[in-house]
């Protein structure tokens, strides 16, 4: 069971509590339930089962009260001669005999596990966090919490586990993470287990032996073994096969990795920082996911919200992409006009912070000079209804050879689809079935493009 409030107030066990500034430290509280962030407001904290506690662990194992911690020039730590021990390092504590406690060790009451770390800062909203590759913007209230906790599970060596939709961000969360973390000086290496085959995965996780299979011309560490004393970023770790999740725990629980082919494992230092838009409990459910994993991955979950609910964010957001897409083309980044920014405010998003990137990009690019416009912004569904015109709003029927210097996107895109009506036909020697389905549309909506283009029809065949 999760740690819960004590009635007298003194302390706060909420989930991704932000400490407040000027406590020093914070108690990582890791259940079953996931990771409890308690700030630490005075001098003394008395963890246990008691509703009078300072941390109140509603578990059996934990005594009415555990044990008790101090800091001062020093952290010490003191067993209230509990029933199930209190532990540093493997090592009992006698009762009643204050022990030095370091920042980052894990202190186990029973069999559960606390971190003392130090408390960050509180974050602001609308402070602007930078990651080693990627402008994080944070304006949300609950982004700006959720950084606040990314703090201080940095540097702290729990796992952790990021959720979210497709394109909410979570590589650059886990990059932040590795950033903030004591492993920032060692390499940050990222893998997609859903973009390779299974053997291949496994060779570019585990790493393997000269001949271990055929093309192995010579021996390759894994990216875990190339990333020792760093962070390895797992992401669509919900689509490994049951055999990569065996080899993945073993490496988990005894820290070493075992390339294909070899009899020797290697030893190895990493912190895991995995990733999925899957919902991991019904997948164990289903039997298609190791729970023994799932509970080994799970140090702390982080849960995205998406961009839909961190509408402050859109414009910074937007902006910022806008600014590195115009530096790459040489050229000033352009504003954004009103409608333009209701139009962003105002849409759903489904592809997240991904799809406003790309978004952004393409209007940019298409947008030579001036402020990016409402109508500039092409948004899902958007480049279809442009190729049926059945569908979109009412456009020029007139022939169009050229866009004109300040007809903007939709100028430009009438350009585009009209040579590619044009190559399509000449493809398929003027059959319009055959066109049309190069293209990708109807055969009406072909005919209707041609007539509105003034092309010549093809002769009937």
């Amino acid at each position: 069971m999760p740690p819960r409030s004590p009635p007298r107030g003194s302390q706060s066990t909420a989930s991704l509590e932000r400490p407040q500034p000027g406590t020093g430290y914070v108690l990582l509280v890791r259940t079953a339930e996931g990771v409890e962030v308690v700030p630490v407001t005075g001098r003394e904290v008395v963890v246990g089962r008691e509703p009078g506690c300072d941390v109140v662990i509603d578990d059996e194992s934990i005594s009415r009260r555990h044990a008790r911690v101090r800091f001062g020039s020093s952290i010490t730590v003191e067993d209230l001669r509990s029933h199930n021990g209190t532990f540093i390092a493997g090592r009992r504590l006698p009762p009643n005999e204050p022990a030095a406690l370091r920042v980052h060790e894990a202190l186990a009451v029973a069999g559960i596990q606390i971190f003392i770390e130090p408390a960050p800062a509180r974050p602001r909203a609308g402070a602007k966090v930078t990651s080693p590759r990627d402008g994080v913007v944070v304006r949300d209230p609950a982004m700006a919490q959720l950084y606040a906790v990314l703090e201080i599970v940095a540097m702290s060596p729990l796992r952790v586990l990021v959720l979210g939709e497709t394109g909410v961000g979570k590589d650059v969360f886990a990059r932040t993470l590795h950033a903030k973390s004591p492993r920032a000086a060692r390499p940050f290496l990222a893998l997609n287990c859903a973009a390779l085959a299974e053997s291949t995965l496994e060779g570019e996780l585990f790493g393997y032996e000269k001949g271990a299979f055929t093309g192995a011309l010579q021996a390759k560490p894994g990216l875990l073994e190339a990333a020792d004393g760093g962070t390895v970023f797992l992401d669509e770790i919900g689509e490994l096969s049951t055999s990569t999740q065996v080899k993945l725990l073993r490496v988990l629980e005894s820290g070493e990795v075992l390339r294909l082919g070899s009899l020797t494992p290697r030893i190895i230092d990493v912190r895991i920082v995995s990733a999925t838009n899957r919902d991991l409990r019904a997948r164990v459910a289903e039997g298609v996911f190791r729970s023994d994993l799932y509970f080994r991955l799970n140090g702390t979950t982080m849960v995205l919200p998406p961009l839909r609910e961190r509408v402050a964010e859109i414009e910074p957001l937007a902006r910022s992409f806008a600014e590195a897409i115009a530096a790459t083309l040489g050229r000033a980044a352009p504003k954004l006009d009103p409608g333009a920014l209701e139009k962003l405010q105002g849409y759903a998003w489904p592809g997240n912070v991904r799809e406003l990137k790309n978004v952004i990009e393409r209007a940019v690019v298409l947008r030579p000079a001036g402020a990016l416009r409402a109508e500039d912004l092409v948004l899902e569904g958007q480049f279809e209804a442009a190729l049926a015109p059945a569908t979109a709003a009412p456009r020029p029927s007139a022939p169009v050879a050229a866009a004109s210097p300040d007809g903007g996107l939709w100028g430009e895109l009438e350009v585009v689809e009209r040579q590619r009506i044009v190559d399509a036909l000449a493809a398929t020697g003027g059959n319009q079935s055959a066109a049309a389905k190069q293209l990708g549309i109807a055969r009406a909506t072909l005919i209707k493009r041609i007539e509105q283009f003034g092309l010549a029809r093809p002769k009937k065949r």
